[in-house]
Formats: structure tokens, sequence, C-alpha cells
């Protein structure tokens, strides 16, 4: 064989294997684009303690067993598995049911209300009862001293010796007098 015949084969031998590999990569990078992962059952569980069950009242999806939940928690498996992230996932349900299918109202627009209105209540609760417990407690100790009469004093705190004193000899000239 001539030398240029040599070389022609090893020039053609080594771009068809090259057209090969290159072949082959381009194969393998579309098979594994093709096959999606999975979601796994706690990204499916996620989601779905998120969401209230459409037919039972007050129970989450993740918790209801019956046919329905079970066919939503089939279609977040598949809609994770397109590659929606989990916030995704509940914007599509959100779109297609509305909010009543959050556990949790969201914290913007008119449900806003439903997260400030009870704190509130128990702020101006706190300060209706402050101010109405200032005004009694103040209301009575303010006749005895409104009238000119001095508030008595406590019976639990012992009067000074000589008020006694002077008291005693009060007393003891009133009934003298009788």
């Amino acid at each position: 064989m001539k030398p240029a015949t040599k070389q022609f084969f090893f020039v053609t031998f080594l771009t068809a294997a090259l057209a090969l590999l290159f072949a082959a990569g381009l194969l393998s990078a579309t098979s594994a684009l093709a096959q999606t992962p999975e979601p796994d059952f706690d990204a499916i569980n996620r989601v779905a303690q998120k969401m209230n069950c459409p037919t039972c009242a007050g129970i989450n999806l993740a918790d209801c067993r019956t046919q329905t939940c079970a066919q939503w928690r089939e279609q977040i498996g598949d809609l994770l598995a397109t590659g929606m992230s989990e916030q995704e996932v509940l914007d599509y349900f959100v779109n297609q049911y509305g909010t009543q299918v959050l556990q949790e109202p969201p914290k913007s627009g008119f449900t806003l209300t439903l997260w400030v209105l009870p704190v509130a209540m128990i702020l101006l609760g706190a300060a209706i009862l402050f101010f109405t417990m200032r005004k009694w407690t103040a209301s009575r100790t303010a006749p005895a001293t409104a009238a000119g009469v001095e508030a008595a004093p406590s019976p639990a705190a012992p009067a000074p010796p000589a008020a006694s004193d002077d008291y005693l000899s009060q007393v003891e000239n009133d009934l003298a007098l009788d």
C-alpha cells in the first residue's frame, strides 16, 4: 500500500470514530433530558400538606384518603416531575380552583384582615381592660376625698398611738356627758 492510501484510511477512520463519539454523546444527552426523575414522596407530601381536601372540610390533602385527594396527589407528582417548583404547583391549583384549596389563606388583599384582625382585637381588648381598671380604681378612692372627708386608714394598718389616745379620750368625754 502506498503511504498516501494509508494516510487516507487513517483520516477516514479517525473522522468516522469522532462522528460516532459525537453521535453517541448527543444520544445520551437527549435520553438524559427525556428521563425526568420521579418526584419523591416527601416533595409531594410537602405540597399536599399546604392544600385542603376539595371534598372534606378542614382536612389537608396529605392526610385525606378520598379518591379525589389521591388523584390530586398524583397530579402534584406529575407537575413536580415536569420540573415545576412546589410554589408553582400551588399557584397552578390556586389558578384552577381558587384560594380555598390552600390551608393558609394568602397574606395579601382582603385575606390580610384574617391575619391582622385577631391581633388588633386582642390589643383593643387589653387597652379597654387597662383603662377600665384604671378608672375603676381611681373612682373607688375619689368619693371619700371629694366630699372633704379624709380617707379612713385601712383596717390592716395600725393607727399611730397618739391618734388612738385622742380618740379614747374623746369617747370617754362623750360618754361622760350622757
